[in-house]
């Protein structure tokens, strides 16, 4: 066999042993990004069963849904307050977790907006929201509002 046989020879396993690594890449990548959309899909799945299918946030939701926030928050008897405003204190602690995701970058700003822009447009446009996310530092949540 001519020397510069061995040459081509050598120059081709080289050329075959790069495309096949780069080809193990892009699968990998291509892998990596399925799985990471799945994970994000169950996220946002968790996160609508947990605030629309269980009875957790429902009463404050009504809260807002018929502007009675201000009355529940403000309630003469001591204790009925304090239970509404533990109740609504949840209710915001469940939209800064959300926050917390897309800071994160484990949720889009568009994942979060297609399930919840509704309540996140309540939020925002709720005086006595914005008055207690700034009086009790929901920063993540605030942040969240400033694209809303």
């Amino acid at each position: 066999m001519p020397w510069f046989w061995t040459d081509w020879v050598e120059w081709g396993a080289k050329i075959v042993g790069a495309l096949g690594t780069g080809a193990g890449v892009l699968v990998a990548a291509f892998n990596y990004r399925s799985q990471t959309q799945i994970k994000r899909a169950e996220w946002v799945k968790s996160l609508f069963e947990k605030f629309f299918e269980t009875p957790t946030y429902k009463e404050v939701r009504v809260w807002l849904d018929y502007n009675e926030l201000s009355g529940k928050l403000l309630a003469a008897d001591e204790k009925e307050r304090r239970v509404n405003e533990e109740k609504f204190t949840d209710f915001l602690n469940f939209f800064e977790f959300i926050g917390v995701l897309y800071s994160r970058h484990q949720l889009s700003f568009d994942q979060v907006y297609e399930v919840f822009d509704y309540y996140l447009r309540k939020i925002k446009d709720d005086a006595d929201c914005q008055q207690w996310i700034d009086k009790y530092g929901f920063e993540k949540l605030k942040a969240l509002l400033g694209y809303v």
